[in-house]
């Protein structure tokens, strides 16, 4: 397949997995530099985690991916928990995994939270115009180009507060911090355009009431920022183009058109795009269509996955592949023109075998 002009230079410079430690702040306190690492140029790969318990962080913690997923929308996670989780994947990762987290319209007051945490990206799902772009920006950063509030807690002691040379901590939040607006509407889709153009860089000093959508409490900005990468919910974007429900990819001619506009729009603004990777032979069509970050594992699918490989190895070992004994062991069709099982048939029959061996003993020892 060619690859357009524009990602051709980022497919040719990976040539190694991008080091994140080599982005860490001063203080594992602080987040690391997770924009500078979607404007490195090189893919980087996520996992993810929903299991609300750290001891699920902090196995995940222990792979080699550049970030972790969290997401507050789909799991149960409240601030307290969220918190934790954050910080397990900051620490127990020693800087090597950049916690990301997914939280909902609803919930704003902890963007805070998982920000003082040490988060080094976030994303809101559902934004679906400009206005919603900007405020959440501006929960994400502090005066004068946002309206975060002071976190007294968040960096304790010398250690903890250490910056570059000429910077204060607030700087380092600033710039480090990646801030992404999902898009899965059909009103995300329609507006990506504005939603990529949220007002950047130097802003005029102007009264406050020539623009009535900001916060009071920042009235004169002297600049604003724009957001920092755009993720793309394909499940939801789909169901909305009443395509395939349940289906997290496909090749309809308006959804790849619709993958198309919100590709345009990230490329005419220097933005990145992030996604769930859905399967390797669907990876290069999203290298195509501009993405360079991608969750392509999580904790909930890797147990149920790993369970089942495992499962099934063992029990195709022991009866063979269509779960007979006999026709493992004398390579012969099965008798009276009798149908191979299929995958499915052949677990349940694996599982049935299985559990027969373990109980039949006990059985005869009770009798």
């Amino acid at each position: 397949m060619t690859v357009p002009a524009f990602v051709e230079s980022t497919v040719r410079k990976e040539t190694k997995m991008l080091n994140t430690k080599d982005y860490n702040a001063l203080s594992l306190a602080q987040p690391t530099n997770f924009k500078a690492m979607l404007n490195s140029g090189q893919f980087l790969w996520g996992t993810g985690c929903r299991i609300p318990h750290p001891e699920a962080a902090r196995i995940i913690a222990a792979t080699p991916y550049h970030f972790c997923f969290l997401d507050a929308e789909h799991a149960p996670l409240n601030a307290t928990l969220l918190v934790s989780l954050v910080r397990t994947i900051q620490y127990q990762s020693n800087g090597s995994m950049v916690p990301f987290v997914r939280i909902p319209r609803c919930s704003p007051e902890l963007y805070n939270y998982v920000l003082g945490a040490g988060a080094g990206g976030v994303v809101m799902p559902h934004i679906q115009n400009a206005k919603q772009a900007e405020e959440l920006v501006r929960l994400c950063r502090f005066p004068p180009m946002g309206d975060r509030s002071f976190p007294p807690a968040a960096l304790i002691g010398e250690q903890q507060n250490r910056t570059p040379r000429g910077q204060t901590t607030y700087d380092v939040w600033d710039r480090h911090v990646a801030v992404f607006c999902q898009i899965e509407d059909l009103e995300g889709l329609e507006n990506v355009e504005e939603i990529c153009r949220v007002p950047g860089g130097p802003w005029p000093i102007i009264p406050f009431t020539s623009i009535p959508y900001l916060h009071d409490r920042n009235a004169n900005p002297t600049h604003l920022v724009t957001v920092d990468g755009l993720f793309i919910g394909t499940g939801d974007l789909r169901m909305c183009m009443k395509l395939s429900h349940g289906s997290l990819d496909g090749d309809e001619p308006i959804y790849l058109a619709a993958l198309k506009k919100i590709r345009d729009a990230a490329k005419a603004n220097n933005l990145p795009i992030m996604g769930f990777g859905i399967s390797p032979a669907a990876l290069q069509l999203r290298i195509d269509m501009g993405w360079n970050a991608f969750i392509i594992h999580g904790d909930i699918d890797a147990i149920c996955t790993s369970a089942t490989d495992s499962l099934q190895t063992y029990t195709t070992a022991a009866y063979g592949r269509n779960g007979h004994q006999d026709e493992r062991e004398n390579g012969e069709p099965l008798a009276n023109g009798a149908r191979p099982l299929d995958d499915v048939e052949c677990r349940q029959s694996n599982l049935t075998m299985t559990a027969k061996s373990l109980i039949q003993p006990r059985l005869e020892q009770s009798a």
